[in-house]
């Protein structure tokens, strides 16, 4: 049995801090991703890593926690002590409402998804283009069946293979569906010279976030890369802006719900519209889009794990194909490194004594999937609750989800879940 691999299904943030755990411990692994290369989605997505960085800290080698700073956004600045406050504006009027109190890089740094994959993934044999189909499982073993027609069996299977995770479909199909939240969402790159990017950097180096009082849109932008990382004190600042609305009648004064539209002249028409209503520097910034850039769209959905989730076999979720949620309050990525410790927690001293069967083994694997879903599941949905906070300005106070501290065991009354 020791000699079967664990399978990990997926090459993101949690499949990967895996495979650093278990190559550090010498745990016999192989890796799976649906993607051609590290590259193929683009830069992604910028991460605040807080409340995770003890657990990253302990799960990797440490010549990889100590090369964590080549994927800052903005190493340089770091080293010159700037510190992000995350401020959240007024964009009508250009206030500032709220801001978080400053922590040292120890405690919170800013980095982006690729740079975060590109580090995590050194000294890892990624088995690229393997798209998951299916998962057959016995007492003893589990046997991954990839859309390609190759397959793979192993002593467990770990599903990291995102929000719309086919392993989770197969595991527990009643529990498949991903709930929608009625927000629509656009996204785009800017790219900023010295002097516009200091209309951003002025208010906070990092990353901001608002809130029109005038019509309940929000943006936050953030900052994915500086010229400095690359040693060019004259090159570009990269941003991420996204901008998104509420799903309802009134929206702009539109009779019926504003959806994102499908091309992307019209998406830039529709960014237009809702930016004119914002107030400085918010105006100029929007302005800043170019006619030709590529505009994106995203559905927002969310997986709060069902308390009543467990596995009876070899194959468990972990990352967001166990809890997907909303970016509004930025943990995805600190609960996807939580639950590899939780997992190495309560089923690893199994793994490095080569023990990995029987009921003791479900026994194991079911206390780490409590673990998961007491921390996870007030998370996503206090997320959902910041979303919908975040696109109506009455609710938007200190006591909101949206604005209120990051911390890994959130106590979240659900019964106050409330509506757009």
């Amino acid at each position: 049995m020791e000699d079967k691999p664990i399978l990990i299904i997926g090459a993101g943030i949690s499949g990967l801090v895996l495979a650093q755990y278990l190559r550090k411990e010498k745990i016999c692994f192989r890796i799976f991703e649906r993607d051609s290369d590290l590259v193929t989605r683009g830069v992604g997505w910028g991460l605040t890593l807080n409340w995770s960085l003890p657990a990253l800290r302990s799960l990797l080698p440490e010549d990889l926690v100590l090369r964590l700073p080549e994927t800052y956004v903005d190493r340089a600045s770091v080293q010159a002590g700037a510190i992000s406050t995350f401020p959240f504006f007024d964009l009508s009027t250009g206030d500032r409402k709220f801001q978080t109190p400053k922590a040292p890089e120890s405690q919170r740094i800013r980095v982006t998804r690729q740079k975060l994959r590109a580090l995590l993934a050194k000294g890892i044999n990624i088995e690229w283009g393997k798209s998951l189909s299916k998962f057959d499982q016995d007492q003893d073993s589990v046997t991954a069946t990839f859309e390609d027609g190759s397959s793979a069996t192993g002593r467990l299977l770990m599903a990291c293979d995102g929000a719309n995770s086919r392993a989770r479909r197969q595991l527990s199909p009643i529990h498949r569906e991903m709930h929608r939240i009625p927000v629509c969402l656009m996204g785009m790159r800017l790219e900023l010279g010295q002097e516009k990017a200091q209309l951003i950097r002025i208010l906070d180096p990092f990353f901001l976030q608002g809130t029109s009082s005038e019509n309940d849109s929000f943006i936050y932008i953030s900052l994915l890369d500086a010229p400095r990382n690359k040693g060019d004190s004259t090159g570009k600042y990269i941003y991420q802006m996204c901008v998104s609305w509420p799903y309802r009648n009134g929206f702009l004064d539109s009779e019926h719900p504003i959806d994102i539209p499908s091309s992307n002249a019209e998406r830039l028409q529709l960014f237009q519209r809702i930016s004119s209503t914002w107030g400085e520097p918010f105006l100029t910034i929007a302005k800043e889009v170019a006619a030709d850039q590529e505009i994106k769209s995203l559905e927002l959905r969310d997986f709060p794990p069902p308390r009543e989730l467990r596995t009876n076999g070899r194959a468990v979720l972990m990352g967001d194909s166990f809890h997907a949620m909303a970016m509004y309050r930025g943990e995805g990525a600190n609960h996807a490194i939580v639950d590899v410790l939780d997992f190495v927690t309560s089923v690893g001293h199994k793994l490095r004594n080569g023990d990995a069967g029987g009921d003791s083994l479900i026994d194991s694997l079911n206390a780490y999937e409590r673990s998961v879903i007491d921390r996870a599941r007030p998370g996503v949905l206090a997320s959902r609750q910041a979303c919908l906070d975040a696109h109506n300005w009455s609710r938007i106070t200190s006591e909101s989800p949206l604005l209120t501290r990051r911390e890994m065991k959130l106590q979240f009354d659900e019964s106050n879940l409330s509506h757009l």
